[in-house]
């Protein structure tokens, strides 16, 4: 994958624009895709967990100990 540009927006929250091409062809880009890149330190500020709304359904998301995320329902 090819990082094509890093676009910043006003809520710390970046865009990543990518250019997905096949390994034995890289010359051909096969998909262009956007991608919304959170950073967890502005995710998780002041706590270890946060709730995520999704299609009526609530998750949670995670810092263990081990410094990992995870993500439950």
């Amino acid at each position: 994958m090819k990082i094509i540009t890093n676009l910043t927006s006003k809520e710390q929250m970046s865009f990543d624009i990518a250019i997905v091409t096949d390994s034995a062809r890289t010359q051909d880009a096969i998909k262009i895709s956007r991608i919304k890149r959170l950073h967890s330190d502005k995710l998780f500020t002041n706590v270890k967990e946060v709730m995520i709304d999704h299609e009526d359904e609530t998750y949670f998301l995670r810092i263990t100990k081990q410094n990992k995320l995870i993500l439950t329902k």
